[in-house]
C-alpha cells in the first residue's frame, strides 16, 4: 500500500483484533538486470519437510535429482535462494548450499548412515548379442556397420577400465552428490556432433536399436570401429570391421588410457578406443556407443560432451502370469519369473548408480518404437538447446 513507516505505525494502533502482514520486496529494473545466471542441476531430492536443519522449512524448495535450479542469491554460504527452471510458480526458496550438503553427506558417511549406491552384488548388464559363442558379422538390410555385434561378450568382471581395473573407483569412498552448474548448449552448424551414448540394462537388446538407427541412414550415424587382437578373416578389411591388431600393441594402448573399454573373449582382445570415437566425428557424423556404465566416467568430458540415454524394457506385470514356454513371451522370448526379477534388479541398480550421469531414460516397449523414440531424440540433439556441464562449455 506504499505506506511509510511511521503510517503504518499509527495504522497498526488503531487497528482491533488479529492482524496479518505481507511484506513483498519490491522489484527494481536494476534488478532485473542483474538476474543471476547461475543454474544448477541438482543431483538428489530435496524435501524440505523433512529437513531439521533448514531455517524455515515453509520457505524451503522442494526438487528432484534432475530439476535445473536457477540459483538466485549466494550470499549465505549455508543456504541458497533458488528458483525451478520451468516452474510456474516464480517464487525462490531456500535450498542447502552446494558446500553446506557435502558436509552433511560426509559427515552420514563418516557416521555410516549415507547408503552406499556401489553394491557389491554384480547385476548383469545389457550385452551385444545373446549368443555365447557369436562373432556375427554387422551386416543389417544389406548395409555393412561396423561394431554392430560385440565380437566379446564380458561379464562385468572381465571387463577393463581404462586404468586397467575391473572397477577403478574405490567403493568405500562415496560420491558426495550435490548440485552439477550447468548451462544452456546448442550445437552450432561447424561443430563436431555431440557424442551419443547407450547403456542398458538386462532385456534392453540396445544393439538392436542402433543397428536399426545407423542401417537407416549411415552417412548421418555411425560406430566406432573397435579394435581386435584376432586373426583378420578373408573377407575383412582393416579399420571397416576391426583396426586389427598385435597382442602387444593392444596392450600397450590399453596401458595408455585409449580405450574406453575393453575386454578378452576366446584368448582375444576386443576394445574401442578414444580414437575410434573421435574418427567417426571427424566425419561429422554422430557416433553412437553402447558401454557398461562404468565408461560413463571416462566419456564425460568437454570433448565429447556425451548425450546418455538410459534404455530399459519395459516389464508388464501381465508377464508373471504368462507360462515359460508361452509365445506370448514377446521379443524376449521365453522368459521365467526369475528372468524378470534379474531385469528388473539390474535396472534399478543403475538408475541406483549412475542416475545422475543420464540425460534421457527411454523405456523399450518394442523395437518398433524404440528406434522412432530414439531417431526422434537424435534429431532434437542436433536442432534444441540442452543443459551441459558449464566446465564443458567455457574455457
Amino acid at each position: 500500500m506504499h505506506k511509510r513507516p511511521d503510517e503504518i505505525s499509527q495504522l497498526l494502533s488503531q487497528s482491533q483484533g488479529s492482524i496479518t502482514l505481507k511484506i513483498i520486496p519490491a522489484i527494481k529494473e536494476e534488478d532485473r538486470l542483474k538476474e543471476s545466471k547461475v543454474f544448477m542441476r541438482a543431483l538428489f531430492d530435496y524435501v524440505p519437510l523433512e529437513d531439521k536443519a533448514t531455517p524455515c522449512q515453509e520457505a524451503g524448495l522442494p526438487f528432484k535429482r534432475g530439476d535445473i535450479l536457477q540459483v538466485v542469491s549466494l550470499d549465505d554460504a549455508t543456504w541458497w535462494q533458488a528458483k525451478k527452471v520451468g516452474d510456474s510458480n516464480l517464487r525462490a526458496g531456500l535450498i542447502p548450499s552446494k558446500q553446506f550438503q557435502e558436509r552433511r553427506l560426509a559427515y552420514r558417511h563418516k557416521m555410516g548412515t549415507l547408503p552406499n549406491s556401489k553394491s557389491p552384488k554384480q547385476t548383469a548388464y545389457d550385452q551385444g548379442c545373446d549368443k555365447e559363442d557369436c562373432d556375427c558379422e554387422g551386416y543389417f538390410n544389406g548395409h555393412y556397420i561396423a561394431g554392430l555385434r560385440r565380437s566379446f561378450r564380458l561379464s562385468r568382471k572381465d571387463r577393463q577400465s581404462p586404468t586397467g581395473e575391473a572397477n577403478a573407483s574405490d567403493p568405500t569412498e562415496p560420491e558426495l552428490l550435490t548440485y552439477e552448474e550447468v548451462t544452456r548448449y546448442q550445437q552450432r552448424p561447424n561443430e563436431r556432433p555431440r557424442l551419443v551414448v547407450l547403456i542398458g540394462s538386462l532385456g534392453a537388446r540396445i544393439n538392436e536399436l542402433k543397428q536399426k538407427v545407423i542401417a537407416e541412414n549411415p552417412h548421418r550415424y555411425a560406430v566406432a570401429v573397435p579394435h581386435t587382437t584376432r586373426p583378420r578373416k578373408s573377407h575383412e578389411k582393416e579399420g571397416v570391421e576391426y583396426h586389427f591388431v598385435s597382442k602387444q600393441a593392444f596392450e600397450a594402448d590399453a596401458q595408455n588410457d585409449k580405450f574406453i573399454e575393453y575386454g578378452e573373449y576366446k584368448d582375444n582382445l576386443y576394445g574401442t578406443s578414444i580414437e575410434a570415437i573421435r574418427s567417426v566425428q571427424a566425419k561429422n557424423k554422430m557416433c553412437l556407443v553402447d558401454v557398461q556404465p562404468e565408461a560413463l566416467h571416462t566419456l564425460r568430458t568437454a570433448e565429447f560432451k556425451p548425450y546418455v540415454i538410459f534404455v530399459k524394457p519395459r516389464i508388464h506385470e501381465g508377464r508373471r502370469r504368462r507360462s515359460a514356454s508361452s509365445p506370448a513371451a514377446g521379443e524376449h522370448g521365453r522368459l521365467t519369473e526369475e528372468d524378470l526379477q534379474e531385469m528388473r534388479q539390474s535396472a534399478q541398480q543403475i538408475e541406483q548408480e549412475y542416475d545422475h550421469l543420464v540425460d534421457r531414460v527411454l523405456i523399450k516397449e518394442d523395437t518398433a518404437s524404440a528406434c522412432a523414440e530414439l531417431r526422434t531424440i537424435l534429431e532434437r540433439l542436433e536442432r534444441e538447446a540442452f543443459w551441459l556441464p558449464v566446465s564443458w562449455v567455457r574455457n
